[in-house]
């Protein structure tokens, strides 16, 4: 009897049984956890990629006052382009998105002077998500936040070919009044076509040779260096009239120099002449980080500022001869044609064609010397230069003609005017209809955000009212070949 009561007394079968039914329901607890933590990270994580979204979009699209308005379009909210059936109701926090000017990036040289006076985009989604199991302890939902900031085109460069096209007649050497420019160039009276080219020499420090991580963009060849990342040509008009004349008149000084350019430069009846000064290139700076190249780069010797008669054999760049009526349709299809020419894996990447000028065309028919006089209405690059009518009207149809080319990608060519003391008046003499300098420059940008203009003569860019100084123009133009930049929601 005694040895039963101690066997019974030892039986531990009832206590598994308890153990098991307490661990089921701590284990059941567990996973109803899970499920439920696991839905609303599901749902924290598609919040957050539409808040990415919409700050990226809003970013990119910036300086532009739109800017706002792309940012909710490509937000989670309902009816947009990241709305998620499996995430309803998620809405704008109060006062987002907004336009923020971010001080870290202003030092890094992106700055706020624009319509938006920002350059980042700051987007708060928010969203209240239902609980499956969690409501047995009291709660029945969460309310997610999602916050994000993108800086506008001021990170990793997108590789690109860039044919810049500078006016270089006679009314290029009247002298501008921008203070900026003055400064800059240490020139007293610097003429438009100083200001010109010191605007164009902003434009190479923002552009990239190749890759940022390397220390040195290695051996050039033909200008260029190895995988180069964006390459820049130089075209200018009037042209020339041979290709011997290219790029040594334009990269050297001496004395009778500007007698020599005006009896060089192509003149109205001349064909075919040749604008293209330097071809793409890519030696402009030793490295990603480093100052320009002027002790060998062709490119950036011909935009040096030094200008006129009194030069010496160091100082070079593009000089403004006179003499010689303006024309500009021909030298616009020459940047298309060069764009066009480039080979694998260049034909892939973001062609884009910058010209600056006042607008005005007003070269003169010679017809006794093999000039064409006939309208320029269907005018294309294949065609022969053609002088005396409707050449402003040219220069939009070739311009629009370049817009329209595609590359081996796909890319439509990105087509920029800067209208320098453009006229509003009717001041193109040979169109029928009339037109004026300031309409002609707002047709040859591919769409109104590539249109820029210095104000100086009445004619206003509404997309980019204030940025008026030709180097916030050439500053602003090259943040277009950046993407966005992610920054940290406490940076601003």
């Amino acid at each position: 009897m005694k040895s039963r009561v101690r066997r019974a007394a030892r039986g531990e079968q009832g206590q598994v049984l308890v153990m098991l039914a307490v661990s089921m329901v701590a284990l059941m607890g567990v996973v109803a956890l899970a499920i439920d933590f696991g839905s609303i990270y599901h749902s924290y994580s598609e919040l957050q990629a539409s808040a990415n979204a919409a700050a990226a979009a809003g970013a990119l699209e910036l300086p532009n006052t739109d800017a706002l308005t792309v940012a909710t379009n490509y937000s989670a909210v309902a009816g947009n382009r990241n709305a998620n059936g499996d995430l309803p109701g998620v809405t704008m926090a109060s006062g987002y998105p907004q336009a923020k000017c971010v001080n870290y990036m202003v030092n890094l040289g992106l700055t706020c002077d624009n319509p938006m006076n920002a350059n980042a985009v700051a987007v708060v989604e928010q969203v209240t998500v239902p609980t499956f199991f969690a409501r047995v302890i009291g709660v029945g939902s969460m309310t997610l936040r999602a916050y994000s900031l993108s800086a506008m085109k001021g990170g990793t460069p997108a590789p690109a070919n860039i044919m810049v096209i500078l006016d270089s007649t006679a009314s290029m050497a009247q002298s501008d009044s921008d203070p900026n420019c003055k400064s800059a160039t240490g020139i007293r009276n610097p003429t438009k076509l100083d200001c010109a080219k010191w605007g164009m020499r902003i434009l190479l420090q923002n552009f990239s040779p190749c890759a940022a991580n390397l220390t040195s963009c290695g051996n050039v060849t033909n200008g260029n260096v190895q995988n180069p990342v964006d390459t820049v040509g130089l075209l200018t008009f009037p042209g020339m009239t041979a290709t011997s004349e290219l790029p040594s008149d334009y990269l050297s000084c001496g004395s009778g120099m500007q007698s020599s350019y005006v009896a060089k430069y192509a003149p109205p009846n001349s064909f075919p002449p040749y604008f293209t000064v330097v071809p793409p290139s890519s030696d402009y700076k030793a490295s990603d980080s480093g100052s320009l190249n002027g002790a060998s780069s062709d490119l950036v010797k011909s935009v040096d500022w030094q200008n006129g008669n009194n030069c010496t054999a160091s100082q070079y760049g593009i000089q403004d001869p006179g003499g010689v009526g303006t024309y500009y349709a021909g030298v616009i299809a020459q940047a298309q044609t060069d764009l066009s020419a480039l080979g694998a894996p260049r034909n892939t990447m973001q062609n884009a064609i910058i010209l600056l000028s006042d607008g005005d065309a007003n070269a003169t028919c010679n017809a006794g010397k093999g000039a064409t006089c006939s309208s320029n209405s269907n005018f294309s690059s294949t065609t022969p230069a053609s002088y005396g009518q409707n050449e402003c009207h040219a220069a939009i149809t070739a311009a629009g003609f370049a817009a329209s080319t595609q590359n081996a990608a796909g890319l439509n060519t990105w087509v920029y005017s800067i209208a320098f003391g453009a006229p509003t008046s009717n001041s193109c003499s040979t169109d029928s209809p009339s037109i004026s300098g300031c309409t002609t420059m707002s047709d040859i940008a591919s769409d109104p955000t590539k249109f820029y203009s210095d104000q100086s003569a009445g004619c206003v860019s509404p997309d980019h009212s204030g940025i008026t100084s030709l180097g916030q123009i050439f500053q602003t133009i090259s943040y277009d070949f950046l993407t966005t930049r992610t920054l940290p929601f406490s940076t601003q």
